[in-house]
């Protein structure tokens, strides 16, 4: 099965008839509908969920998945993470997902590697934390901090490090 990554959790139940609100991780997320395949974890890996209707609400999504037909089914799934397929996400060119920057390694203008990308901290302006044995930088993601995103390659090129060591 392709990698899965998370984008939320089952809140609450709605009403009596088992419809889930759901609420999704990026708020900015709006690609949300039923052709696409919505997954939860189980003992043995992932399990595919049977959705009979999404609708937007407020802020977040109601779902109605097949056989969750009353307040008491729809109430075991509650705080219960949800899953995609990561080929199911619509990314553009320069955006990333945090999965796959976490663990990069960070070169400097000199090609010094200062340590590997350990947190993103989301906001009006990203901060990308690196943490290497010796040093922590946390350095907002813009032009002029960060130079090159390369997943490929696993690196990351950055730029005024020496001005958000910590």
């Amino acid at each position: 099965m392709n990698e899965c990554v998370c984008i939320g959790e089952f809140i609450k139940p709605h009403g009596i008839y088992g419809e889930i609100f759901f609420v999704t991780y990026n708020p900015l997320s709006d690609a949300l509908d039923s052709k696409i395949a919505l997954f939860i974890t189980k003992e043995y890996g992932f399990e595919q969920l049977k959705i009979e209707k999404i609708r937007r609400v407020n802020k977040g999504y109601l779902i109605k998945l097949f056989g969750v037909n009353s307040i008491e089914s729809a109430e075991n799934f509650k705080k219960i993470q949800v899953f995609i397929k990561k080929d199911d996400i619509n990314i553009k060119k320069g955006e990333y997902l945090i999965s796959d920057l976490i663990g990069l390694n960070c070169f400097n203008g000199d090609g010094q590697n200062i340590g590997a990308v350990s947190d993103i901290y989301t906001g009006d302006t990203d901060i990308i934390e690196i943490k290497s044995k010796e040093s922590t930088y946390l350095i907002p993601m813009i032009e002029t901090n960060i130079s090159l995103i390369d997943i490929k390659n696993l690196k990351i090129a950055v730029k005024n490090e020496k001005n958000y060591k910590i």
